[in-house]
Formats: C-alpha cells, structure tokens, sequence
C-alpha cells in the first residue's frame, strides 16, 4: 500500500533464468533502450543460463541478484517500480499475482497466462505483441511518471479488492 518507488527507475526480472523465459531478449532491450538513462534492471533468480547471461550482460545496470525467498524476495519487489515478464511461454506466471500485490506495474509478453485476466483492461502494466514492443513499452512507463503512479494503484486495488481468497472461494464454491 502507498507504493514508494526508487529514485532510479529499477525493473525486476524474477524467475527461472532459462532460454523459455526471455531473459536474453529482456536483457538486449533493456541495453539498448537505457544505456543512457537513470534506470537499472534486477535479475532474480537461477538456472542453467545464469552463467552464460552474468557472464555477457552483467553490469551496473544489469544487476544478477540471485535466487531469493521469502522475506528477500519482499525486498527485491518493494525496491522496485515495474515488474517484467518477458516468458515466450508461461502458462500463468504467478510471480505476475505477487509483483502485483506489491503494487508494481507489470510488463508482461502476450504469451503469459496470467496478462489476459491481471493486465488486460485492468490498468495494472502493458501486455507486449514481442519484444520490441516490450522495450517500447518500458519506454513508455519509464517516461510517464503518472501513468507509473495510476498502474501501481490499480495493481494494488486489483489484487486487494478483486483477486483475493474470497474470489478463490467463490470460484470453488461454482465448481463444487
């Protein structure tokens, strides 16, 4: 509640580093749209391509933070302004539902589960057609300040009001 964002636009990327989840791509766009601007990309998590990926694109603004649980992986959230799911195939992406319920925007590609019933028409992030449109779309928020603000609330609104236990129940209840 009352997201407070960091003075250095910081994107985060929490997930599996695997060749299905776009990291790469993620990485080449970041690179290549915010060279020159105040803004960072976190990198959460592990896999086989964390070597290869920290070895070719870590710097100080791709910054590898490694696996992270629980009360770390609050932080990491709370450190951040918006939360990035580049994933060529995800059946849902719950870590879409807990960047949400952090009250950060998400970007998600159209190939995420979860973009159609948590982003789309909900003002909460941007759904991406690839990845150029995803590095335009990362433009976008950084710029808008406002738009940034306006997402982060509905994010936490979204998941407050909406996408809770008491939907979850009710949907159980439907199918008993």
């Amino acid at each position: 509640q009352n997201k407070e964002f960091p003075d250095t636009f910081t994107f985060i990327y929490i997930g599996r580093l695997v060749k299905h989840k776009g990291v790469e791509e993620l990485i080449k766009q970041f690179n290549g749209n915010f060279f020159d601007k105040e803004a960072t990309l976190r990198i959460v998590g592990s896999g086989d391509q964390e070597v290869y990926l920290k070895n070719k694109y870590e710097s100080e603004k791709v910054i590898f933070v490694g696996k992270k649980l629980n009360n770390d992986l609050i932080e990491e959230l709370h450190l951040a302004s918006c939360f990035v799911c580049p994933s060529i195939f995800e059946p849902w992406g719950l870590v879409v539902n807990e960047a949400l319920s952090a009250s950060l925007p998400v970007i998600a590609t159209k190939e995420v589960g979860a973009a159609s019933d948590l982003i789309k028409d909900k003002n909460t992030g941007f759904i991406a057609n690839n990845m150029n449109d995803f590095g335009d779309k990362m433009l976008n928020l950084f710029n808008d300040r406002k738009l940034l603000q306006e997402f982060s609330e509905n994010a936490e609104l979204l998941m407050k009001d909406k996408w809770n236990y008491n939907l979850y129940i009710e949907c159980l209840d439907n199918v008993i």
